[in-house]
């Protein structure tokens, strides 16, 4: 999935008007949950791996609409994002770059 795609379906499921100004935020807002969920797994995994697992696209989702009603974060992640951010992390674990099996056993 690619940036524009994800800021064109958060928009429209946010039911937020297609403006550039809110594009921009959104996109933007994005990115910044990105850079921190990708930190918080394994910086070591390729971004196209991340961006077609589900399961990474909804924390980004959840943590992108959070960021867009909260900026400050001031009641920390959802526990939604706590939710899936620790099953990322098991996923990929012992991921190293260009390896997306996810398989946290691999030793």
């Amino acid at each position: 999935m690619t940036d524009d795609d994800f800021t064109t379906r958060l928009l429209t499921e946010l039911n937020l008007d297609d403006v550039d100004e809110t594009r921009a935020t959104i996109n933007n807002l994005m990115k910044q949950a990105r850079a921190v969920l990708v930190s918080a797994i394994n910086s070591n995994v390729d971004l196209k791996a991340y961006m077609n697992d589900d399961l990474f696209l909804g924390a980004l989702d959840a943590l992108t609409t959070q960021l867009f009603y909260d900026r400050t974060l001031e009641n920390n992640f959802s526990l939604g994002v706590q939710m899936m951010l620790v099953q990322l992390q098991a996923k990929y674990i012992d991921t190293e770059e260009g390896e997306d099996n996810g398989n946290a056993q691999d030793s």
